[in-house]
């Protein structure tokens, strides 16, 4: 029995306007530094932000079990304030994106300076993933370009294959890269996680344009059009900043990459779906974790909510619902990043409440396998 309360409207309505901080960040910070804040206050803010002020606030506020009642889903659905909401957001992110590079070759940095600054805008600015999967599971083709720009910005444009169509085919299960395993720590699974989601959108598309009778070379190519997309973000780049904008864009992209890694690591820890008469049994709230902190499910649009979203892949974020008896988080995601970087914390927190989850049955644990390949493990046939 659910014991959560239900509105007829959308009580945080007001405040998903909070998903324009993260675009919104550098471009204040590019105000601070040309009113001459100092310098070291520029490069650390990011981080601090993040991995120090968001927690704390995440665990103030508390946490947030109200859901929408099923009356009203389908106007809250079609109410064009979300659609518009995330449509101007994502050219939010390309003016932070200028912003940042704007500072970065501003030449006021030490090395230090730049590096900390560079590796703290990129954890930032990997949430514009989070609009670009939102848009990407839409239907309308206004939505899928939106979402493709989106990743276009930070040279990801293969998540959305690979995500669409083999996570959550594979999800909760070895051949899904992109679900983490039992006692696996967050670097080891951004070595098989990274290179193995863009393995799976190569393989994924390959096979989409040998099924409509395309070689790889062609305009239907949907990875060449989206390093394209990303190669003339670069060109505008260098000729508005030179050539030194080169190394703060690959290290911004690398680390937004990583950022994405770090939240898939916390979604499906060490969660297995069974193979029950030969077969996989299907997706069900049980094989996802999910955190109810209201602050952190703002900025990242009810992503924590991922059991429900499982279950419904294409309801949008605002409808998402707080399901009762499934693996719940100990914290938002900015405070579990802080608990993953540190894998012994990490294992010491998760791993008791992994067991608990599963009820001590070691064969709903999706486990490290004792010989995996290198990189592809994990990898799907697709």
């Amino acid at each position: 029995m659910n014991t959560f309360s239900t509105f007829p409207f959308d009580p945080r309505r007001a405040l998903w306007v909070l998903g324009f901080m993260a675009p919104g960040l550098a471009p204040f910070l590019y105000g601070l530094q040309w009113m001459g804040a100092p310098v070291w206050a520029v490069a650390v803010t990011p981080l601090v932000l993040l991995f120090g002020v968001s927690p704390v606030v995440d665990h103030f506020i508390g946490r947030d079990t109200r859901n929408i009642s099923i009356e009203v889903l389908l106007d809250l659905e079609n109410d064009p304030f979300y659609r518009r909401l995330l449509h101007l957001i994502v050219p939010s992110y390309a003016l932070g994106l200028l912003a940042a590079c704007a500072i970065a070759t501003s030449g006021q940095f030490t090395p230090v300076q730049w590096v900390t600054f560079t590796i703290g805008i990129g954890f930032v600015h990997s949430l514009i993933v989070l609009v670009a999967h939102e848009l990407g599971h839409a239907l309308a083709k206004r939505d899928q370009l939106m979402a493709e720009f989106a990743l276009a910005l930070i040279a990801y444009g293969h998540f959305r294959i690979e995500h669409n169509i083999g996570h959550h085919k594979n999800v909760a299960t070895p051949q899904d890269p992109a679900s983490s395993r039992y006692n696996e720590s967050i670097y080891r699974f951004a070595l098989r996680e990274i290179p193995g989601v863009l393995i799976g959108a190569i393989k994924t598309e390959n096979s989409r344009l040998k099924r409509r009778g395309h070689n790889w070379l062609c305009v239907q190519n949907r990875l060449l059009k989206s390093w394209g997309a990303t190669l003339i973000i670069v060109l505008i780049l260098v000729s508005l900043f030179g050539v030194s904008v080169l190394g703060f864009y690959a290290l911004h992209c690398f680390v937004a990459w990583f950022s994405i890694s770090m939240a898939n690591y916390t979604a499906h820890y060490g969660l297995l779906r069974r193979v029950v008469d030969g077969k996989r049994e299907p997706c069900k709230p049980e094989h996802s974790w999910s955190s109810s902190f209201l602050f952190s499910n703002l900025l990242f649009f009810n992503l924590q909510r991922h059991a429900d979203h499982h279950a419904n892949a294409q309801r949008p974020f605002q409808n998402l619902a707080h399901l009762e008896n499934t693996p719940e988080l100990p914290a938002g995601i900015p405070g579990l990043f802080c608990m993953m970087l540190v894998p012994p914390v990490w294992f010491r927190v998760m791993n008791p409440l992994l067991l608990q989850a599963v009820e001590h049955d070691m064969s709903r644990v999706n486990a490290i396998p004792r010989n995996p390949s290198r990189f592809t493990q994990g990898v799907g046939d697709r």
